[in-house]
């Protein structure tokens, strides 16, 4: 099935992971051919009965960009580096975090797929890389990312407002 999956979507290389999961855990790199050990290594450390499968972004050696909304306002911007080898950017895999400025255009694309969210969420981390000028979403994190607020000067304070307001109490 998984190898159906790669050549449904005519890929060469993906990233399979469980629907649900944290911190890389149970996310793996699989190549055509290959699709057996990576989903034995996936099923070794996860009990997951369903997987995502994604295309591999090589963009992210560079680093992924990730932006922080809060209370549906744009906050901070992250870039998320695996280490050299690795493609996690998660720091168990070696992977650091840091706070950049993100262009407009960024930003703005950013915002976009805030918007198409069925609801608007407390918080959100859009992740994705730039391929060939453009923004290109990988991931929408709404369930307990990490946020970076230790690295943003301010951000914990606007969390705090953004609950507030939710809250109904600024």
């Amino acid at each position: 099935m998984m190898a159906e999956a790669l050549q449904r979507m005519g890929l060469r290389e993906a990233v399979i992971k469980p629907t649900v999961g944290a911190s890389g855990v149970g996310v793996e790199r699989v190549s055509r051919g290959h699709e057996a050990d990576a989903l034995a290594r996936v099923r070794a450390v996860t009990g997951s009965p369903r997987l995502l499968v994604q295309e591999f972004m090589a963009e992210v050696a560079g680093g992924e960009m990730a932006g922080v909304f809060l209370g549906g306002l744009f906050s901070h911007g992250l870039r998320r580096a695996p280490a050299s080898g690795e493609f996690r950017v998660n720091s168990q895999y070696g992977g650091r975090t840091e706070v950049v400025a993100l262009d407009d255009e960024t930003i703005e694309a950013m915002t976009r797929v805030l918007r198409m969210l069925p609801s608007d969420p407390l918080y959100a981390r859009i992740d994705g890389v730039r391929r060939n000028g453009r923004f290109v979403l990988m991931e929408v994190e709404v369930n307990e990312p990490g946020l970076g607020l230790h690295l943003a000067p301010g951000a914990g304070d606007r969390f705090a407002e953004a609950l507030l307001r939710r809250m109904g109490a600024a």
